[in-house]
């Protein structure tokens, strides 16, 4: 009978290793953990007692942990990519500004059995991509940039041993960038707006990027239920993060073109240098500054099967409409104003689910696996490269091995969007202004993340 359960255990294990093989994974501005814990178990743990990691993602399991002091340090690297091919060229563009350092930091101080602090350090959104200037998408937007840094004190009381509450205060920096290729008038006489009297004789090209930051306030809170021995049910929300980001503007380092009235045929010398003039009378204008981050619920279910196997399922609601991010920068030319031909669509709210599974192989070795499915937080025709919102889904894997007195984790994820093909990312644009041109547009985007960390209990 022994050795049937054994085998019993091995298949079992074998069976969801397996499940992490295939390519397939997730790219969002949600980030759903930045220690190598949490990104090996696809973001799931609001119900996994007894770890900091999971803490992080749920106060109410402070008063879990064991000792009376542990922490950890981390950090990982975080890689996005994003391709964008037209279907009547075949011709394929791929994104630039591909990495971004992610770290991570938790600390937890038990007060007695039924209080615990704690403090964290993680990157709850991020997303980050450039498209070169030869993009077909470039006048809807060609970069990209949101980082959030978040620093929350939290606590965890625990009325009884079977369950417990928690809450956490703190603020978050946000740093945003976007860019974008705009296109103005040149008229005949270059130091004057075109008109009747003063024909358009071309347009000019040239890139507008803005940045800025802001510091926001946060908060979040948790509960835990330890249903029977093994069974826990664990619940948290994070809070909507609004914030004001001052964007500065500017015009871009690169090069500015010049066409003639259709917008595609080349220019004489002449009309170039009167782009020159044209360009030195206009100014770059920032784009809207405010930003709010969506809020996002969880509930999970963990069971710790046996002394060697533990498994958690976390559905989780992020409300996608509540994302605001600032508008793209324009310019102001002798003309008039230049903007953005098209605005920004709307997000849609998003249900997720994270799986995860922990294996002891041994007093010093412990393996994880995890994956994630979420809804897209918009519908196929509002998708473009930038921001994205596709449906999504990831696949991750990691290990623990305890060494110099605490334990050294690794962690995981080759992420994946799904492709769509919208079909009114391109258009032209010249003497008379923007025009769509409906032309089937593959967007692609993949990436990874990984991590390294070490966690010490005292």
């Amino acid at each position: 009978m022994a050795r049937r359960i054994t085998l019993g255990k091995s298949l079992a294990a074998s069976a969801w290793l397996g499940l992490l093989t295939p390519a397939l994974s997730a790219q969002t501005i949600s980030v759903l953990a930045s220690d190598p814990v949490g990104i090996s178990r696809s973001g799931a743990g609001v119900a996994y007692g007894k770890s900091l990691e999971a803490a992080a993602l749920n106060p109410a399991l402070l008063p879990t942990l064991e000792g009376r002091f542990q922490f950890y340090l981390a950090a990982g690297q975080e890689l996005e990519s994003a391709q964008v091919s037209l279907q009547s060229s075949q011709r394929t563009v791929y994104s630039t500004d591909r990495n971004r350092f992610v770290p991570a930091f938790g600390l937890a101080w038990k007060m007695g059995n039924s209080i615990g602090l704690g403090l964290k350090l993680d990157t709850p959104f991020l997303r980050h991509i450039r498209l070169n200037s030869e993009t077909p998408v470039r006048f809807l937007g060609d970069e990209l940039d949101l980082k959030a840094q978040r620093m929350e004190f939290q606590i965890g009381f625990a009325p009884r041993n079977n369950f417990s509450v928690g809450l956490g205060v703190g603020f978050v920096k946000i740093n945003t960038a976007s860019g974008v290729s705009l296109r103005g008038l040149i008229p005949q006489d270059a130091t004057r707006g075109a008109s009747s009297t003063n024909p358009t004789e071309g347009v000019f090209e040239q890139r507008v990027s803005q940045k800025g930051s802001a510091t926001a306030p946060t908060f979040s809170t948790g509960f835990r239920w330890a249903i029977g021995p093994r069974w826990t049910l664990g619940g948290a929300y994070q809070s909507t993060i609004r914030g004001t980001a001052t964007q500065e503007a500017r015009f871009a380092d690169d090069p500015y073109s010049v066409y003639l009235n259709d917008g595609n045929s080349s220019p004489t010398t002449v009309l170039a240098a009167k782009a020159g003039t044209v360009l030195s009378l206009s100014r770059a204008v920032a784009g809207s500054d405010k930003v709010a981050l969506p809020s996002r619920a969880s509930i999970g279910l963990r069971q710790r099967v046996n002394q060697v196997f533990t498994w958690e399922a976390d559905l989780r609601y992020l409300q996608g409409t509540q994302f605001e991010f600032p508008s793209h920068p324009s310019m102001i030319t002798p003309s008039g104003a230049v903007r953005v031909p098209r605005p920004t669509s709307s997000f849609n709210n998003s249900v997720g689910l994270s799986l995860m599974g922990e294996l002891k192989l041994s007093k010093s070795w412990v393996v994880r696996g995890g994956a994630s499915m979420d809804q897209g937080l918009r519908k196929e025709e509002d998708v473009e490269p930038l921001l994205g919102g596709q449906r999504n889904a990831g696949f991750s894997i990691g290990f623990g091995w305890q060494v110099a007195g605490g334990e050294l984790n690794f962690g995981y994820q080759f992420r994946q969007s799904q492709d769509q093909d919208p079909v009114n990312l391109v258009g032209d644009w010249g003497s008379t202004g923007y025009s769509s041109r409906p032309n089937t547009t593959r967007v692609e985007g993949m990436g990874h993340v990984f991590a390294i960390g070490f966690k010490k209990i005292f």
